[in-house]
């Protein structure tokens, strides 16, 4: 009988002991895991980006929504044939040149939860900066004033603020990437 209690006396020792060693904090951990990314065009992905009236200010071109300002329709809509912006101004563009539908383009979210949408602009040394809006409320969609929640199915109408100051004149146009990013909210 003695022996059989100190053998299970031991084993509750060892497996106290092994709980002991468990708990202890550590300072750092590593784990590996793995990423799938799927990019899908326009129509299917989580934001979709559409152009908006007829003025040619804003096109779809394959999967890419683009913009030409001035764009190749102004002269018929104001007749005023604008080669450009001017320099060291700031400009709204809130609807394309026909003036026919609110918003350059329009942000529709076809995920499955609510989002804030805002742009970026990796480089804006010697460009313009441009960043879009809502023409609803006039607020500048930035990452630290990014858009209202926009529901899963509902959609916004964006326009572009251009900002010329700085930047220098030049024959040729400005190439510039803007980047729409959407933060999941908690709505």
């Amino acid at each position: 009988m003695n022996r059989r209690t100190l053998i299970a006396g031991f084993g509750s020792l060892a497996s106290g002991s092994v709980f002991a060693i468990g708990t202890g904090a550590f300072t750092s951990v590593s784990a590996g895991r793995s990423v799938s990314v799927s990019v899908a065009a326009d129509d299917e992905a989580f934001l979709k980006l559409e152009e908006r009236g007829e003025g040619r200010r804003s096109y779809e071109d394959g999967n890419t929504v683009g913009f030409d300002i001035p764009g190749p329709d102004d002269d018929d809509y104001g007749g005023t044939d604008p080669e450009g912006l001017g320099t060291d101004s700031v400009y709204q563009f809130g609807d394309d040149a026909a003036h026919d539908e609110s918003g350059l383009f329009s942000i529709t979210n076809q995920g499955t939860q609510p989002v804030e949408v805002y742009s970026t602009q990796e480089t804006t040394s010697g460009l313009p900066e441009v960043t879009i809006y809502d023409v609803d409320t006039g607020d500048l969609l930035t990452e630290d004033s990014p858009s209202e929640a926009i529901e899963v199915g509902e959609q916004l109408n964006c326009g572009l603020e251009i900002d010329t100051q700085d930047v220098p004149v030049r024959e040729d146009e400005y190439d510039i990437s803007l980047v729409i990013n959407a933060i999941v909210t908690g709505s």
